[in-house]
């Protein structure tokens, strides 16, 4: 199924509590990382470092349901991207060049040292692998849930990596985009969160929509992912697993792929299962795309998976 992934236009998803005239202060702490601060909230105690990075639009409070199950077990990490949630914007938000440097400076200034396990679900899947290619030495292992796999921008024809840069430029402002309705509910799966963080989300959604501008959206992330997903179909393409062997656990509601559609390029998730000689599928069958809030067992049980073969190297 074709996700359209436009910015900030995605996931102002609907559900029954009402909005809040209250607002919430960070469940985590603000950490300043040179003059703007992203927000990050930490539990547990142990190495490696788990850090969750969720997907486009969503938010650290989305982990709910598997981050106090990973701390029974090591120190686990979630945070919010610049412009999101409380995370302070910054020039380039969403890039994966803007996004791989404020982790980075963020895991640094927050004092969680050591070697990381990085989460990534949907478009996230790009930044822990960039994120690894910048920081080798940094990345225990990586876990990817339901990595983005047909990624597409309204108003063009054609999968973001089989398209030209001009045609990326040329989508915007976004044509054919309108804003759409101010959130009244957070529904499904949203509403697997406990009330107290559907409200926060909710207000988080109402910021959301009051900010959004779809006339003021830019190429900038969407050229930026392109340019990743073409560096991780080139980089599978060799003889060889790319990572050696790195831990990667492969999270998906699709089923593992078949060798014809690692071949391919007519999906990006597939390519995940080659990119280590010690990696592990673990299939959410029924799960909808956030398998975090459909199905967190089996996001608990992969993320336990590669925190002990990195323990175990």
């Amino acid at each position: 199924m074709r996700r359209v992934l436009a910015l900030m236009a995605t996931i102002l998803a609907t559900i029954s509590i009402g909005v809040m005239a209250q607002s919430y202060p960070p469940t985590g702490r603000m950490i300043d990382i040179g003059g703007r601060a992203l927000h990050i909230h930490c539990v547990g105690q142990g190495t490696p470092t788990v850090v969750l990075i969720a997907g486009g639009g969503a938010y650290s409070i989305d982990w709910a349901l598997v981050q106090p199950l990973i701390a029974q077990r090591t120190r686990v990490c979630a945070y919010d991207r610049a412009g999101l949630a409380w995370s302070d914007p910054g020039p380039a938000d969403e890039t994966v060049e803007q996004t791989v440097s404020d982790l980075h400076a963020l895991l640094s200034a927050s004092k969680e040292s050591g070697r990381y396990v990085l989460v990534g679900a949907s478009i996230a899947g790009l930044y822990i692998r960039a994120y690894q290619r910048a920081f080798p030495g940094e990345v225990a292992g990586l876990v990817f849930t339901n990595s983005s796999n047909r990624v597409g921008i309204v108003g063009t024809k054609g999968l973001l990596w089989e398209i030209t840069e001009d045609d990326v430029r040329s989508a915007y402002p976004l044509r054919g985009l309108t804003k759409p309705p101010k959130p009244a509910r957070e529904g499904e799966p949203f509403d697997r969160l406990p009330p107290d963080l559907q409200a926060i989300r909710l207000w988080l959604d109402v910021r959301n929509w009051e900010r959004f501008n779809p006339e003021a959206a830019t190429p900038a992330s969407m050229l930026s992912w392109r340019r990743e997903f073409i560096r991780e179909f080139d980089e599978t393409d060799g003889p060889q697993p790319p990572l050696g062997a790195l831990p990667v656990v492969v999270i998906s509601s699709t089923g593992i792929a078949s060798d014809a559609e690692r071949r391919s390029r007519d999906g990006a998730m597939a390519r995940l299962d080659v990119l280590s000689t010690n990696s592990v599928h673990i299939t959410a069958d029924g799960s909808g795309h956030e398998i975090h809030l459909f199905q967190p067992d089996r996001v608990v049980d992969g993320t336990a998976r590669a925190v002990t073969m990195a323990r175990t190297r």
